[in-house]
């Protein structure tokens, strides 16, 4: 383990006996790992054998994967409302589908709100990797799943699918229709397989 690792460790067992409100007496007691084993973790001058760490971890209640988890800011990302890209997946009878990206980065999984107006439809099938997740919002909406019967989805239903199984979606009705989806899909290899079919734009281009 690094050092900044063995710092990470000793805090957060550190923070969780404080705030169960035991001494190091009274870990060391409950747990069977000795008092100077304790405070040599918590101050990070020792690397700690699985059988100590497995053990006070136990006593304190507190997952042993989570002294291991890489420190990562780039995980997790905020996406103000101003910050969000969108991009165009095609016309129909002359007019944009818009979807609005809610996740932004070098993700394995990406979001996006999709407005789609009166008698419109998303093109041909889609193919790519992954799973998607779709949330209606408001409208009604037909999604077509290759060798499947059509899917009528209405607000509140949702729909999950393999994205090996081609997919599109139509607006058969004259009100615009509004939906979440979410996919396990790398929204760049998306891109790159949708290319000259969506026009992605950069923040506040619409």
């Amino acid at each position: 383990m690094s050092s900044l690792n063995l710092h990470k460790i000793g805090v957060l067992l550190k923070n969780q006996r404080l705030s169960l409100g035991y001494s190091i007496r009274d870990l060391s007691s409950l747990s069977g790992v000795a008092a100077g084993t304790i405070s040599q973790i918590e101050t990070g001058k020792t690397s700690p054998n699985l059988v100590s760490v497995h053990a006070l971890c136990e006593t304190l209640g507190f997952p042993i994967s989570a002294l291991f988890v890489e420190e990562n800011s780039d995980q997790i990302k905020l996406v103000r409302k101003n910050e969000r890209s969108s991009f165009v997946r095609n016309t129909s009878n002359g007019r944009e589908i818009l979807e609005t990206l809610i996740t932004k980065g070098d993700s394995q999984m990406w979001g996006g709100h999709v407005v789609m107006p009166a008698e419109t439809d998303s093109g041909a099938f889609y193919y790519h990797d992954g799973e998607e997740l779709v949330y209606m919002l408001s409208g009604v909406l037909v999604f077509e799943l290759e060798g499947h019967a059509p899917y009528t989805l209405q607000p509140g239903d949702t729909l999950y699918y393999p994205n090996e199984i081609g997919h599109r979606w139509e607006n058969r009705t004259g009100e615009a229709a509004e939906f979440l989806i979410i996919s396990t899909s790398d929204f760049k290899k998306f891109e790159e397989s949708a290319e000259g079919e969506i026009d992605v734009k950069d923040p506040g281009a619409v």
